[in-house]
């Protein structure tokens, strides 16, 4: 039979007490992780919106400029200043298109022809 000490109860309570601790370090170690990684990403959502912030803030500052609300009315509303004449430049891909409806479609070869341009190792 096993004899029990005080000095042996004494070791088996300190050894509970230890592995109890030890567990509880680990538990707010893990959850001081999940928090750290909790800020760091909160940290980096307020740089991001504090950039787009200073872009917006830039944004209205730039409208609320003459110059904005001049370019602005002139494209969307058509005004132009005194004296101004409006040139609107064809677009090049239309006028390749165009070009080509225009050009002289081919006249097609007849059957007999084709046969006999398949045949001499023209076609």
């Amino acid at each position: 039979m096993i004899r029990l000490t005080k000095s042996s109860l004494g070791n088996i309570a300190g050894a509970v007490v230890v592995v109890y601790l030890a567990v509880v370090l680990g538990q707010t170690i893990a959850n001081n992780y999940h928090l750290q990684k909790q800020i760091d990403a909160l940290n980096s959502q307020i740089s991001t919106l504090s950039i787009q912030n200073d872009e917006l803030n830039y944004n209205l500052q730039y409208y609320a400029t003459s110059s904005y609300q001049e370019k602005a009315a002139r494209t969307n509303l058509g005004l132009q200043k005194p004296g101004e004449n409006l040139i609107i430049l064809p677009n090049p891909s239309n006028i390749a298109a165009q070009n080509a409806a225009k050009a002289p479609k081919p006249k097609p070869k007849s059957n007999l022809t084709q046969w006999l341009d398949f045949l001499a190792g023209k076609s």
